[in-house]
């Protein structure tokens, strides 16, 4: 082998050592970052923060221990992220979302003003998309029903984007029981 063919070789490999270090630590840093993440985003992803730490939550919070999905025969409960935000599994978007949530609540905490329960309230209905339900419900052709909910089931499992078969016209009161059920303030 030639002495220039050494060289080029033995810069090759220093180049790819060096390259595979940076690489290394990128992957690291990057697992860390992951970590530190869910680690600092999971007590703020309990039902029990919503409603504990922001007194503007409180009624939503009882709202919800009284719902099927604070409250139900098996014991199973669905937490406010769950239905709030994007899946945990498009981790990306979740984060991003809850990110975007939790900077507007602690404005609005602090800089916001009165806050308006009804208002807060239609505008999370009117922006709740049917792939929020789905997640968990998609199996609603499967169970029983009457004829008029089979048809509209099939109406939203088939056109899910449609704006005029939304899942909460009709489970307003699914995620937080405000009418049927009393509660004290």
């Amino acid at each position: 082998m030639s002495r220039v063919s050494q060289s080029k070789h033995g810069w090759f490999l220093s180049a790819a050592k060096k390259r595979a270090g940076t690489f290394v630590a990128g992957v690291g840093f990057a697992a860390v970052c992951f970590l530190g993440i869910n680690i600092a985003i999971e007590p703020t992803s309990k039902s029990q923060y919503c409603g504990g730490k922001c007194h503007e939550m409180k009624e939503a919070y009882r709202s919800w221990e009284l719902s099927p999905h604070g409250n139900n025969a098996y014991g199973f409960r669905v937490e406010c992220v769950d239905c709030h935000l994007p899946p945990k599994e498009r981790f990306f978007s979740h984060v991003a979302a809850k990110v975007y949530s939790g900077g507007k609540d602690i404005y609005m905490h602090h800089f916001g003003g009165q806050y308006d329960m009804q208002k807060s309230s239609e505008a999370v209905l009117a922006g709740m998309p049917n792939a929020r339900c789905m997640h968990c419900h998609d199996s609603l052709l499967v169970k029983a029903g009457s004829d008029a909910a089979r048809q509209a089931h099939s109406e939203v499992v088939n056109s899910p984007g449609a704006s005029e078969y939304r899942c909460v016209e009709c489970h307003k009161d699914v995620g937080h029981e405000r009418k049927s059920k009393l509660f004290s303030p």
